[in-house]
């Protein structure tokens, strides 16, 4: 087995010097951290509203902290505690300038544990409120040859009894003793060189969740669950079924082979209901990503919610959300469970803000279709959705290729070509979704963008609208009861609180709070740089606070790409970084 290379060691080793020096006391009496996160612990996270632990700090998805000392009278006073920077490691910076922080940091007790894009592994002690002392960096030294995303990414780990589990992008997956930091193992999880992994690890049980990236590039997609004690493997659910498999009719190339390379890839982190011991995934886009010809029929299961047995790996049941879809509107985006009263009946739902501009409210246990509809100002490539089936209401399950609108299509019909909306930034992407249960509400943070579409086999390019919202929805009725639009997107998700606030962030480095009820901005600050990733909040000692990674890139290219809404030269004032942010009052 193969840790990390001497480099690797002998940087960790200089840390640990620093801290037995620096801050001797910090160092040398602080209790064992990590151990004793339980399964059970992990089912139950309000009996500790002070942690935060696991990625969506509960396994229902909902994003919601019962901590309200930061609440709609205080939250002017909030200000910066400390901050974190979270350099490239030496050798790396030079052929990435810059990393995606999309992550979402887990706090045990005092103890932070976040990752950077290079996919380094931080424990970090807060407890003191003043500054964040770094315990250990775990480097897994992967292997840049590999690397096909720009900018390399991670978003962040999970964490059962005294280990951190972590993925790598170059396709493995890291189990870290959390008191030391040193490796226990690794495994190499990817099978197809195409592959990546950078979503948050989920530990259900004795098995730790993972998920594969870069389905645009071709590879096939997959779920896999691997033991905790070891990463050997427990089971692989494909999302693209092979020739002979349940959904294989669904893909009716001549050649039979476009499964091969179906894509399909879930790459983010599942949600899970313990009642039923269901996982619940969403599913990325068909490949090639536009150019439904090539690949005739629905293409399951991409663009699905696949609601899995624990145990097993095996399809309980699915809902394609677009059959034979060819915009880049891949569904791996939050899907998160709420109970809720439809028409004066209870629900158990799972919920969806999809990157094709649609909100879905689904029934968990069977997966019908509930209630939904458009939540972004403007859908174009459908006029909407069945209110019986939810499928797109142009949908024709007897044609190999789908119509949809026709000039919204690749390549246009007849040589005319109009906007498709949302943008293939969708209207969603991989950001968190939030649920209050003190206001019954879903938040969402989106982009209220277009972009056109030439050619077949084509990138889309971003029209001229390019602004972002916050959109309140009720689960109950499938609408949206308030939106506040923004003049930069949004992006990296949202966070409701027991303050009455929903934190969220602007691309052009804009980090504020609204009133959960009017989403009227009570307080902002701009911190000067791309934000990727979702805010989270934990308390130490009694003092809460509101954590968020701040950087990403690529900087010029993909700010400006966005923010025409806004003032189109702020990418000029933005630089690349690498930075935790932590506020208290």
């Amino acid at each position: 087995m193969r840790t990390s290379r001497p480099s690797g060691l002998l940087a960790h080793v200089s840390i640990a010097v620093l801290l037995a020096t620096a801050v001797p006391a910090l160092a040398q009496t602080a209790p064992a951290a990590g151990g004793g996160v339980t399964f059970e612990r992990l089912l139950n996270p309000d009996k500790e509203p002070q942690n935060w632990l696991t990625y969506n700090r509960s396994y229902d998805g909902q994003r919601f902290s019962p901590l309200d000392q930061i609440n709609k009278d205080t939250v002017k006073n909030l200000k910066l505690a400390y901050s974190v920077s979270l350099a490239p490691p030496l050798g790396v910076a030079g052929t990435y300038k810059y990393a995606g922080l999309t992550g979402t940091p887990i706090v045990v007790d005092g103890r932070m544990y976040v990752t950077d894009g290079f996919s380094r592994v931080y424990k970090l002690d807060v407890r003191s409120g003043k500054r964040a002392a770094i315990e250990w960096i775990m480097d897994p030294q992967y292997q840049t040859s590999s690397i096909r995303s720009e900018p390399p990414n991670n978003k962040g780990v999970a964490i059962l009894g005294n280990t951190v589990f972590s993925v790598v992008l170059d396709g493995r997956l890291v189990a870290t003793n959390a008191e030391t930091g040193e490796v226990l193992w690794e495994k190499k999880v990817i099978m197809d060189p195409r592959e990546e992994a950078t979503a948050a690890p989920l530990v259900v049980k004795d098995l730790v969740i993972i998920t594969s990236a870069n389905g645009d590039r071709g590879s096939r997609g997959w779920i896999q669950a691997r033991r905790v004690k070891d990463g050997e493997l427990a089971w692989i659910r494909y999302t693209i079924p092979a020739p002979g498999e349940p959904g294989s009719e669904s893909w009716q190339d001549p050649k039979k082979e476009a499964w091969k390379d179906g894509g399909g890839a879930p790459w983010n982190t599942a949600t899970y209901d313990a009642s039923t011991d269901t996982l619940y995934i969403g599913t990325g886009q068909p490949f090639p990503d536009y150019d439904p010809d090539a690949r005739p029929g629905d293409n399951l299961y991409t663009n699905s919610l696949l609601a899995l047995d624990t145990a097993t790996g095996n399809i309980k049941w699915h809902f394609q959300y677009t059959p034979n879809e060819s915009w880049d509107y891949d569904e791996q985006g939050a899907h998160v469970l709420v109970d809720s009263e439809v028409g004066g009946e209870k629900r158990r739902l799972v919920t969806h803000f999809g990157r094709n501009g649609m909100y879905y409210g689904l029934d968990r246990t069977n997966g019908s279709f509930v209630n939904g509809g458009k939540y972004v100002n403007k859908v174009t490539w459908t006029k909407g959705l069945d209110p019986k089936t939810g499928k797109p209401v142009e949908y024709d399950p007897t044609k190999a290729v789908q119509s949809y609108v026709p000039t919204i299509r690749p390549g246009g019909s007849g040589g005319k070509v109009e906007e498709a909306c949302p943008s293939l930034q969708g209207g969603t992407n991989y950001f968190p979704v939030s649920y209050n249960p003190q206001t019954k509400k879903l938040y969402a943070v989106s982009h209220e963008t277009c972009a056109l579409f030439p050619e077949k086999g084509s990138g889309g390019r971003l029209g001229e609208q390019a602004r972002g919202s916050v959109v309140m929805l009720d689960p109950a009725t499938g609408t949206v009861t308030k939106k506040r639009e923004t003049p930069f997107v949004q992006y990296g998700g949202a966070l409701a609180t027991a303050g009455g606030l929903v934190f969220s962030n602007q691309m052009d480095g804009t980090f504020e709070a609204m009133d959960a009820t009017s989403l009227e901005p009570l307080w902002s600050i701009n911190l000067g740089a791309q934000i990727n990733a979702p805010p989270m909040t934990f308390s130490v000692n009694g003092k809460q606070y509101v954590a968020l990674l701040v950087g990403g890139g690529p900087v010029g290219e993909l700010l400006g790409y966005l923010a025409k809404g806004g003032d189109p030269d702020v990418a000029k004032n933005m630089q690349p970084t690498a930075v935790l942010y932590v506020f208290s009052l």
